[in-house]
């Protein structure tokens, strides 16, 4: 099975100029995006030979040059969405999904593993790591789709059909995502380009950033749905599973995947995790980000 990260720098610039000071990524300080690009890719290296790297110039600079973190291979084809707004930051992922020719699973950079992925998930047509669809997440895609649905000129047809259909907003995590339907990603990346490319004049109107849940999840969901396609989940999204991969104590004997999404970037508790793990299992990428850091290199 193919592995892929992808990396697309915009959404980390600020006034078209990328700064060590600005890569944070959504983590609290950039010393963790760091860590967490290190940490994903090394345990992925201990269980799968062929991981690609998808990004752009700036970000092959930082993970290949700088950190020489140990990718088999990469694309740098990122920098042709730099036409689109650095909100839109799901569009990167989208891009590099589409470019795959072969069955593949993305991986995103704050998900580390201790163990393959089940077969049964890898030979699966489309495999997601959850769904959402417990009565939080539908407030919260509600509250992003209502605007985009009333002040968009163009809104899928099958978003509205799938919402009436399950009574709520049913949506996909995708911090693992891929599948042995490769050829599904490049239709899926066509939908979600012309999506954003139709409403580019009323973005203005909604709040932007958030609405990335909605771009990629609830369209890919929806979408699935819309062509009768079953979705393989590495776990169905119950409160236990969201408690399960944040739980850093319990690696690597009881945890064996874990994602560090959203907030909890933030945390110190997971924070001091992350550092623990990469210091005690990948001790010379560690010492290596921290004297880069220290030289003002990244």
């Amino acid at each position: 099975m193919k592995i892929v990260q992808s990396q697309w720098t915009k959404p980390g610039k600020k006034n078209d100029q990328l700064s060590a000071d600005d890569n944070k990524g959504g983590w609290i300080e950039k010393k963790y995006n760091y860590f967490s690009w290190a940490l994903s890719v090394l345990q992925l290296k201990k269980y799968y030979n062929n991981i690609e790297l998808v990004t752009d110039k700036a970000g092959y600079d930082l993970l290949i040059n700088k950190l020489e973190l140990p990718y088999d291979s990469v694309k740098t084809v990122l920098d042709e969405l730099n036409v689109y707004p650095e909100e839109l930051f799901m569009m990167g992922k989208v891009y590099a999904y589409s470019i795959q020719d072969e069955p593949f699973i993305h991986v995103d950079s704050d998900v580390f593993i201790w163990d393959k992925f089940d077969s049964k998930l890898e030979n699966s047509p489309l495999i997601c790591q959850s769904k959402e669809d417990e009565e939080f997440y539908n407030q919260h895609y509600f509250e992003i789709f209502y605007p985009m649905l009333k002040n968009f000129d163009f809104c899928p047809p099958y978003l509205e059909k799938s919402m009436i259909k399950n009574g709520r907003i049913v949506a996909v995590n995708a911090g693992i995502i891929g599948g042995q339907d490769f050829e599904f990603y490049k239709n899926y990346k066509n939908q979600v380009f012309e999506f954003v490319e139709r409403n580019v004049a009323h973005f203005e109107k909604v709040e932007l950033k958030k609405t990335n849940i909605v771009f990629e999840q609830f369209l890919f969901h929806a979408m699935a749905e819309e062509q009768l396609m079953d979705i393989n989940y590495l776990s169905l999204g119950n409160y236990t599973f969201l408690s399960d991969i944040l739980d850093f104590t319990g690696v690597p004997e009881k945890i064996k995947y874990m994602h560090l999404y959203a907030g909890h970037k933030k945390v110190k508790l997971y924070l001091d995790g992350l550092e623990y793990r990469l210091q005690k299992d990948h001790p010379a990428y560690y010492y290596k980000i921290i004297n880069l850091l220290k030289t003002n290199q990244i």
